[in-house]
């Protein structure tokens, strides 16, 4: 059997935190899902915490540093680029943010990096309402509207299914566009 690679290992990660939860991600019960020897996660991880730490900043770069760079190639228009995320927002899946956040009610570690990517993505949105012409307090405040209204329905579990979610894109955007 091929060693597996560290992503391999952070995606599975990702996966059993989805589908099973925090609890689930343990070395033994990592290896026995894998069908793979204890070394194999030590050949890439110190221990745990280091793997959950992996695996977090995995989560990052995955949910919200390719989101935006992948929006930020497809247009040039904020309102545009605005469009574009409420519809990956809408189109995701909710399982792995969910059990992300339920796993940040239980460990400090996790709760900041929540928090960085919150911040960082509801800053992103401000951003772009600051480039379609609201100024700055304004901006902010539409983004912290928008985004906790996001995280709310997510939290919530509500599905975001059609044509509610095109009915709600299209009311976000004229709640995010007015004065612009």
């Amino acid at each position: 059997m091929e060693r597996l690679t560290k992503e391999q290992w952070l995606k599975h990660g990702l996966k059993t935190l989805a589908q099973a939860g925090f609890t689930e991600l343990k070395a033994d019960k990592l290896c026995k899902s894998l069908g793979v020897s204890r070394g194999s996660f030590y050949w890439h991880f110190k221990n745990l915490a280091d793997f959950h730490s992996a695996v977090l900043a995995y989560w990052q770069q995955v949910a919200v540093a390719s989101t935006i760079e992948s929006i930020e190639n497809q247009s040039d228009d904020p309102l545009q680029k605005l469009r574009l995320l409420i519809g990956v927002a809408k189109a995701g899946d909710r399982s792995l943010e969910q059990a992300i956040r339920a796993w940040a009610f239980s460990d400090s570690m996790v709760k900041q990096t929540v928090q960085q990517i919150d911040q960082q993505a509801e800053g992103y949105v401000a951003q772009l309402l600051i480039q379609s012409g609201l100024d700055g307090s304004t901006a902010a405040l539409r983004a912290d509207i928008f985004y906790s209204s996001y995280i709310g329905r997510l939290m919530l579990g509500k599905a975001n299914t059609e044509p509610e979610a095109s009915l709600l894109v299209d009311q976000l955007m004229m709640f995010l566009e007015d004065g612009v």
